[in-house]
């Protein structure tokens, strides 16, 4: 029979390798997980970092200051576009308005070279040539600009765009018609400009002896 302290000898043997085995085991796990390869993958850590509630916050706000700067950009596309169309609106107005000046004060000019030539009927001089041909180029340049001569003598009187000075008895021109023209009347852009100055016919003097 084994002796008592040959039983603890060989208890303390067996106990040794046991634990030898279990610290062999555990350094080959360390081993095999410090060699295994790392991935660039998420983990749970950051995994829940990503959807922590400071960043889902952050998140939010991003997402305001987009939209704030999305409205932003469209009310100042807007007003621009606002903008665009009340300059060209002024321009044209503007342009028009000073064409419409610069017209008007040349029309007494035209008044009085065509004045000049029906005074001088008969004669046919370089001179009286002369102011004919600076008339029709006034005309021409005028008309480009978009005026327009008003038809009155023979026409039936019309408020809108005749004057009355006075009435004649005309047994050639029917009773409320245009009997003479005082001064000729035009247009601009479909405006009235300056109406004709009329003399309008009270109708044949017969008739009203008849009446």
């Amino acid at each position: 029979m084994k002796t008592n302290e040959q039983q603890e000898t060989e208890l303390e043997r067996k106990l040794r390798a046991r634990l030898e085995e279990e610290e062999a085991a555990s350094k080959e796990a360390e081993a095999s997980a410090s060699s295994a390869p790392k991935t660039d993958g998420p983990t749970i850590e950051s995994d829940f970092e990503t959807h922590s509630p400071d960043t889902i916050d952050t998140l939010a706000a991003l997402e305001t200051q987009v939209e704030d700067l999305k409205d932003q950009l469209l009310r100042q596309r807007a007003e621009f576009e606002n903008y665009r169309k009340r300059t060209s609106r002024e321009v044209e107005r503007f342009r028009k308005t000073a064409t419409e000046t610069v017209i008007h004060d040349l029309l007494p000019v035209l008044d009085n070279l065509e004045l000049a030539i029906s005074h001088a009927e008969g004669s046919d001089g370089p001179i009286v040539q002369g102011v004919s041909m600076v008339v029709r180029q006034l005309i021409e340049v005028l008309e480009r600009s978009g005026l327009e001569c008003i038809e009155a003598l023979g026409q039936p009187f019309d408020p809108n765009v005749h004057e009355a000075v006075s009435q004649i008895e005309s047994d050639d021109v029917p009773k409320d018609n245009v009997a003479q023209e005082i001064q000729r009347g035009y247009k601009l852009g479909g405006q009235i400009l300056r109406p004709a100055k009329v003399v309008v016919s009270s109708g044949a003097a017969e008739a009203k002896q008849s009446k």
